[in-house]
């Protein structure tokens, strides 16, 4: 399959990833950087809340790992050490979310949504860096 945009959907269970530190931007005032709805931040909140986390002390890492049927698998978790050297950060509807430069590098500009459906239920990229997808629904490629 191929496409402009990637839209896939992934549990809030995702693998996790290695942080170090972090240049900051606050919302989405540039066309790269990770964007997540506002529904999505909501559901974001709720999850937060039913693990007993601090919201304001819980970062949404989002990245992409090498692996998959299409090349990248996307990474989705909660880390409550927040940025480190080599990661970028971002504040949205009250939401902290962390990437790592190189994730960001192949996700720049994805947005996550969160589909509350029956079916397919779970927060879904939309990759504009996305050329093409797997079957698996949670692999890319670009």
């Amino acid at each position: 399959m191929s496409g402009a945009k990637d839209e896939k959907t992934l549990s809030p269970e995702g693998a996790p990833s290695e942080a170090v530190d972090s240049t900051t931007a606050v919302g989405p005032s540039t066309e790269r950087g990770i964007h997540i709805t506002e529904r999505a931040a909501q559901e974001v909140v709720r999850v937060v809340g039913e693990q007993g986390f601090p919201v304001d002390k819980t970062w949404v890492r989002i990245g992409a790992k090498g692996g998959g049927c299409s090349g990248f698998s996307y990474i989705l978790d909660f880390d409550q050490e927040g940025p480190g050297e080599f990661d970028l950060s971002y504040v949205e509807h009250g939401v902290n979310l962390v990437i790592d430069k190189k994730s960001e590098f192949f996700m720049g500009g994805t947005t996550i949504d969160f589909n509350d459906g029956l079916l397919n239920r779970g927060f879904v990229f939309i990759n504009p860096s996305a050329s093409g997808t797997c079957g698996c629904g949670l692999s890319f490629n670009t």
